[in-house]
């Protein structure tokens, strides 16, 4: 996002305000927050002790994300949606706008009942305009699919029923653009090792992480077809479901953007193989499926002197334990 493109529109858009706010009590706090909100144009902005100078931030960031994404999606509020922040992520993971445990791995949610958005401030701007416009693609997504009314779409939602790689590969896409060093990274591999799923494996299967992969996807939309086609697809679906929407925006089927896709990925990164270092003429394969008995090894970590690694893994049960193996 250019920044100073954007900067001077803001002056006719943001006029803050500061109002009294308070949320309801079930959840456990272990702090009293008192509340204030900053009115703009289409948000308002929650916040508490002395945090109103990134409030304001926040609030500038928001109206330019909005104006953006509505052209994109071609949607337009029609009410103000509420953002609250918090202080922390300790702070965050009291919220009770919501009676869900929030792990350390969420950096932020959407409600769709009340269609707020839910974020802790946590002093990295970067990556709070990453969360925030995340977040706020699910916001406009919910709005949409709400016609403009706040939790008045759960019918809608139900019958179109989308998948996550729909929903959270679009948000991904539209707030950290086609380039990602993550995505990058699944789709080299997956086209090294010809893992590339198709799009109806992206709707059940759990091996394929739909941010990525949905991330990914969008992005060669995008690409191809324009970003304002993403807007368009997303409308069709209240007329015709997902797939009757890609055919008549796109013009063509599921299937053979199926094809498409996965044919542009193998393009662009089996030609560098060439250049690059087999993983074996550098290392040894310590963890497979194997010889651990786990299908899934992530988050290791090395001890000090190298000889041991402890990871995550499911090892043949339904939950996730801490293992050590030796090197």
């Amino acid at each position: 996002m250019r920044r100073h493109l954007v900067q001077l529109s803001l002056a006719a858009l943001f006029v803050p305000t500061v109002l009294l706010a308070q949320f309801g009590q079930n959840k456990v706090q272990y702090r009293t927050f008192d509340w204030h909100v900053i009115e703009t144009q289409h948000f308002e902005v929650h916040y508490y002790g002395s945090e109103r100078q990134p409030a304001l931030d926040a609030a500038r960031m928001a109206e330019r994300s909005y104006a953006r994404l509505s052209r994109i999606l071609q949607h337009e509020f029609q009410e103000r949606k509420p953002i609250i922040l918090y202080q922390s992520a300790s702070d965050f993971s009291q919220t009770n706008t919501t009676d869900e445990d929030l792990g350390d791995a969420i950096g932020g949610f959407t409600d769709f009942n009340r269609n707020r958005m839910v974020l802790p401030f946590t002093g990295a701007y970067a990556d709070f305009e990453h969360v925030l416009q995340h977040e706020m693609v699910h916001a406009f997504q919910y709005d949409i699919f709400s016609h403009g009314h706040a939790g008045a779409g759960i019918n809608t939602i139900s019958q179109i029923n989308p998948p996550l790689w729909f929903m959270e590969g679009m948000a991904e896409y539209l707030s950290i653009g086609p380039v990602d060093p993550h995505t990058s990274m699944w789709m080299r591999d997956a086209a090294i090792h010809g893992h590339m799923p198709s799009i109806e494996q992206l709707n059940y299967d759990p091996r394929f992480f739909p941010y990525r992969y949905g991330h990914a996807l969008w992005a060669y939309i995008g690409q191809k077809w324009g970003d304002e086609s993403i807007g368009a697809i997303l409308q069709g679906t209240l007329s015709g479901g997902i797939e009757h929407s890609f055919e008549r925006v796109l013009g063509i089927s599921l299937e053979n953007l199926d094809d498409e896709w996965i044919e542009a990925v193998q393009n662009t990164y089996l030609p560098q193989l060439p250049e690059q270092q087999r993983p074996r003429s550098m290392s040894h394969l310590v963890l497979n499926q194997r010889n651990s008995g786990g299908g899934y090894h992530v988050s290791p970590q090395l001890s000090p002197d190298g000889s041991k690694v402890v990871y995550l893994s499911e090892r043949n049960f339904f939950f996730v334990d801490l293992y050590m193996a030796d090197v």
